[in-house]
């Protein structure tokens, strides 16, 4: 089965070399690699050319720049401009081992009935001098859902030592790293309008509904730097990244539940809803009033 890369870039200069040289390493070099640049600035923009350049001198790579228009619709242009049969989308800051891509590649052809899929997502972060540190911390091991339709991802933030969520059922695959099957997205792989922020919860959804499985796959790593770190305060995430996750998360609402739904899950997931809202009316109620009005007015 063919394979594409998609690789969305903005102003991530500095973790391009790492993830070439990862690339380079891969056992599995039967692919092809595109990648979109979001809007970076010029200076950064400028710097990603360059670094792309001297890798697209070893290897034959699709380079396109254009604005800033989010995470979601820059991979779905991608992914509209060809017709390979499996999809893999690279966040900048990810660090691959060499069997990485091999390994699901392998599962995903050998496993007919998933339509996604990813290994075990581990992070990384800077030492001292500015090189990469490899942990043992989870990211992600795939993504699950509570009876409130809270979407996480399985045990984030836990080490691999103290994990005991290996047999937590997948829901779905993080977009940090999924490997999506064609036959089972679509002509769609994410909607535009979502910018960024649970497209992926978006996707899990459409694939459960439709039969299709999501998988992780075992015995093969790569790392992320993990740049939004999640909390229930939300510390240290801006206002406009906090908008963009509760509206696009109602959005899932109300575009996946059905009333069967609502009525078997209702009692979790409104007083979750309800505490959600105080936070927002209490902290920030720009937020709740923009997303109320926001799902309100846009079709799903």
């Amino acid at each position: 089965m063919k394979l594409a890369l998609h690789l969305s870039t903005y102003n991530g200069s500095e973790f391009l070399p790492g993830l070439f040289a990862s690339l380079e390493a891969q056992t599995d070099q039967d692919w092809v690699l595109r990648i979109r640049d979001d809007g970076s600035g010029a200076e950064e923009l400028a710097a990603t050319k360059n670094i792309v350049g001297a890798y697209a001198e070893r290897r034959n790579v699709d380079f396109a720049v254009g604005q800033n228009i989010g995470f979601s619709p820059s991979h779905q242009e991608m992914y509209a401009g060809h017709d390979e049969e499996l999809v893999l989308l690279v966040n900048q800051d990810v660090i691959f081992t060499p069997t990485y891509i091999a390994t699901v590649r392998r599962y995903m052809e050998e496993h007919t009935d998933v339509g996604a899929a990813a290994g075990t997502i581990l992070r990384w972060n800077w030492d001292n001098a500015h090189q990469p540190r490899f942990t043992k911390v989870i990211d992600s091991m795939g993504m699950a859902k509570t009876r409130s339709h809270k979407v996480y991802d399985i045990a984030s933030g836990v080490t691999l030592e103290a994990c005991t969520a290996q047999r937590v059922p997948v829901f779905g695959i993080s977009g940090c790293l999924p490997m999506y099957r064609r036959a089972a997205i679509g002509t769609q792989l994410f909607d535009p309008s979502y910018f960024m922020y649970k497209e992926d919860v978006d996707v899990a959804y459409r694939l459960q509904k439709t039969g299709w499985k999501s998988a992780r796959v075992f015995g093969t790593v790569a790392y992320h730097f993990r740049t939004f770190q999640s909390s229930k305060l939300h510390i240290g995430v801006s206002a406009r990244f906090q908008e963009l996750s509760y509206r696009n998360h109602w959005r899932n609402l109300l575009k996946h539940l059905s009333w069967r739904d609502w009525l078997r899950d209702g009692w979790a997931i409104i007083p979750f809803e309800v505490a959600k809202a105080g936070f927002f009316l209490f902290t920030n109620p720009g937020i709740l009033w923009r997303t109320l009005r926001y799902v309100s007015l846009r079709p799903v």
